[in-house]
């Protein structure tokens, strides 16, 4: 393979390429994601406001991790750097920066960041080859040409997409409608006609709020477009009659449903959605009004913080209504995780067959302690359900009769004890 920069095909260059240069670009396509990790975690050390959630996190991991395998496959090519271009993650964080209203100059704080701890890497790995003084010289003098000119170019197109998709934000309704979300998320907007003009969308009539999220997307895929089918399919599903949905992060959209009759419990538990792989989605319960608009939409977005505590995925989407105790007794990680402990004791146990006891015990409960029902839901034979409550109470060393209240919270909140423990 003969390499496209002029550069790499001078006298001797062509050989310092091939022979040191190309194998760090396998290197670091292979550990492009932990490299993006490091600069992620610096940038959030120096400004920790660019980063309300962990969504925000995991987005400019993505980012910056598909910026580098471009890095790596543009140098493994020997591709002339001015030509790179950005990756559709990098696209898609600059448009949220945009709807987040972060400065440019922050957001270019991660090239630099990222620029210097790759060069420093670079630096590290050419000087302990086995080289010689001369031809480690010319090749980072190779490296520093090809690398200044592939982060001049990167930051050029950058600053470009956020500029254009800037104009874009202030021509349209896309800030009048963030502005306004925003505020009547926040209760300042309390106004029904006057939020409903700011919205575009009719907040008098019946609601369901949604939030649809991705946790990683692969090469060129538009994220935004997927999780806008995802939600309007959400939408059919439960009978809505006028949609509004809007992105908030690269990997992340909320939406509203609205009709002018109410929503039922069988519209909601009705539909067998199917989304694309990887789409999550959380849903509130309905009500009316600007009041439901805001509390359905926070009932999903709790949904979608239990949902991903769970020790494994409780499928394509999440309920309120299903998970509401763990999410209101789940607000305080530390403080759940005790309760857990303290009331389950040794039923709490991280064990397949302990937890199976503790899960069938925490149905037979909901069921109003019919066993007939409970084996129904669990689809075993009514004698296992009795056989599993009895070794419950042998486990807990007490009754179920006792504390009973704080054993159902405690029941409810253990299958999201793995992830509330990852976050001490």
């Amino acid at each position: 393979m003969k390499p496209s920069w002029e550069s790499f095909r001078e006298p001797g260059a062509e050989r310092l390429w091939e022979t040191f240069l190309r194998p760090l670009a396998i290197e670091l396509r292979s550990c492009a994601t932990e490299f993006a990790e490091q600069a992620v975690a610096r940038v959030q050390h120096e400004m920790p406001l660019l980063f309300p959630d962990p969504q925000s996190v995991k987005e400019n991991v993505v980012s910056t991790a598909a910026s580098l395998r471009n890095v790596a496959d543009l140098l493994d090519i020997g591709g002339d750097p001015r030509e790179a271009e950005l990756s559709a993650p990098t696209r898609a964080v600059a448009r949220a920066g945009v709807n987040r209203q972060i400065p440019l100059a922050s957001l270019m704080r991660f090239y630099r960041v990222t620029h210097e701890l790759l060069w420093q890497w670079m630096w590290d790995r050419i000087t302990s080859t086995g080289a010689d003084q001369a031809q480690q010289a010319a090749t980072l003098r190779l490296a520093t040409s090809w690398m200044f000119g592939y982060v001049d170019a990167a930051q050029n197109r950058a600053e470009e997409a956020y500029e254009s998709e800037r104009e874009v934000w202030l021509r349209n309704a896309a800030a009048a409608r963030t502005g306004a979300i925003e505020e009547i998320l926040t209760q300042r907007e309390r106004d029904p006609q006057r939020a409903s003009k700011r919205l575009r969308y009719d907040v008098n009539r019946h609601h369901v709020g949604a939030v649809a999220w991705l946790e990683t997307v692969d090469g060129d895929v538009d994220a935004q477009s997927v999780l806008s089918e995802a939600l309007t399919t959400v939408s059919h599903g439960v009978g809505g009659e006028t949609t509004l949905i809007h992105p908030a992060g690269s990997l992340v959209a909320f939406g509203w449903f609205s009709r002018q009759s109410s929503f039922g419990t069988a519209d909601l538990d009705a539909p067998a959605l199917k989304l694309a792989a990887g789409v999550r989605v959380g849903i509130g319960e309905p009500g009316f009004g600007l009041k439901a608009f805001r509390c359905s939409h926070l009932e999903a977005s709790n949904a979608r913080r239990v949902a991903a505590l769970l020790v494994a995925s409780g499928g394509t989407v999440t309920r309120y209504r299903d998970v509401a105790v763990a999410a209101l007794a789940s607000c305080n990680a530390e403080l759940a995780e005790a309760f857990v402990h303290r009331v389950l004791g040794p039923l709490a146990a991280d064990d397949e067959a302990t937890f199976r006891v503790a899960s069938t015990l925490s149905v037979y409960l909901q069921e109003n302690r019919s066993r007939t029902r409970a084996a129904r839901r669990l689809t075993v034979h009514p004698n296992t359900v009795s056989y599993r409550v009895d070794q419950a109470q042998t486990i807990l060393g007490r009754s179920i009769d006792t504390d009973s209240i704080d054993l159902a919270v405690a029941l409810a909140l253990l299958p999201t004890l793995p992830g509330l423990t990852r976050q001490l």
